[in-house]
């Protein structure tokens, strides 16, 4: 079935919330950006006029911790890469995403990284699996991969199957997905509120593909 209600952490000028409106015009968005003038800039040249997108413009935390809805898809794409928040990926803030999923919702992280430079995504997928019980990875480009994660099962298998269901524009995308979903990387280190030292990391695999 269509997403009833999604939350995009990140919305940035509404690229991921204008997909919504095309293919699922009756899914209600909460965008959330904490620049305003990213907003701005959304509404004046990309088009970014969804009715049913309401905007909050603050930190993308203490908005999911206030909040009392709950979503069948919740997007953190709150990264400006390559740097991203370190309060954006501990266990405890996949815990609060996890909290507030409605029933067979799913969260989508999109983790930019360098070329060949893993130790980002293996550290956002150990959290994140502290939290979900079911994680896969889809690596769209060399230096991004979305990281799907949600309490129900979780395939490339039951993606293929829900291809006819999709709008057809849909189709061909969920498709390529599907081919590409697999298992998620193993072997990082789970981050906490009390030790998430994201920069350093980040700052490490910066200077390693420079070396390569």
């Amino acid at each position: 079935r269509p997403p009833r209600r999604v939350a995009i952490l990140g919305n940035a000028a509404g690229t991921t919330s204008r997909a919504y409106e095309e293919f699922f015009p009756d899914t209600e968005v909460d965008g959330v950006e904490i620049d305003s003038e990213l907003s701005e800039i959304g509404r004046r040249y990309f088009d970014m006029n969804n009715p049913r997108l309401a905007l909050h413009h603050e930190d993308a935390r203490p908005w999911l911790r206030r909040t009392e809805e709950r979503y069948d898809v919740i997007s953190v794409d709150a990264y400006r890469q390559p740097y991203i928040p370190f309060y954006l990926a501990t266990k405890e803030f996949f815990e609060l995403v996890r909290n507030r999923l409605a029933p067979g919702g799913v969260m989508i992280v999109n983790a930019g990284h360098p070329e060949g430079q893993d130790e980002l995504e293996e550290v956002l997928t150990a959290s994140i699996g502290e939290a979900f019980p079911n994680v896969v990875r889809d690596p769209i480009e060399d230096t991004n991969t979305l990281i799907v994660a949600g309490e129900g099962p979780l395939s490339a298998a039951n993606l293929r199957d829900a291809v006819p269901s999709l709008p057809v524009g849909l189709r061909s995308t969920a498709s390529a997905s599907a081919a590409r979903i697999g298992e998620p990387l193993r072997g990082g280190r789970v981050y906490t509120d009390d030790k998430a030292p994201v920069e350093w990391l980040i700052d490490k695999s910066i200077v390693d593909y420079a070396a390569d």
